[in-house]
């Protein structure tokens, strides 16, 4: 089934049920009754197509619950909403070189 919305779920549901009639119709013009229909290895797979479109129907008008997240206590609110000030970098001071002394001489 490639269409994900309800309208066109119920279209297939239609068309199945239409082929489900047509085939019960054409084996009963030819003699046979109610217990080789059900038999019918097609009336079998149509029956089985109508179930699962039937699913997928009541899965698209199935809603989950909504969870309301639990409020947390406002001073871990105010800390997770108030930004941290950026940390100022300290020029590293320069250490004054050593005058070498000039050898004696």
């Amino acid at each position: 089934m490639k269409g994900r919305k309800l309208e066109a779920r119920g279209n297939r549901l239609n068309q199945v049920k239409a082929q489900v009639e047509a085939r019960k119709k054409l084996l009963k013009e030819k003699g046979l009754d109610e217990e080789l229909i059900k038999k019918d290895s097609m009336m079998r797979h149509l029956l089985a197509e109508a179930r699962k479109v039937k699913r997928s129907i009541e899965s698209l008008k199935w809603e989950p619950p909504k969870v309301e997240q639990a409020e947390k206590p406002a001073k871990e609110a105010a800390k997770l909403k108030a930004p941290k000030p950026p940390k100022e970098k300290k020029p590293k001071e320069k250490k004054p070189k050593k005058e070498e002394e000039a050898p004696p001489g």
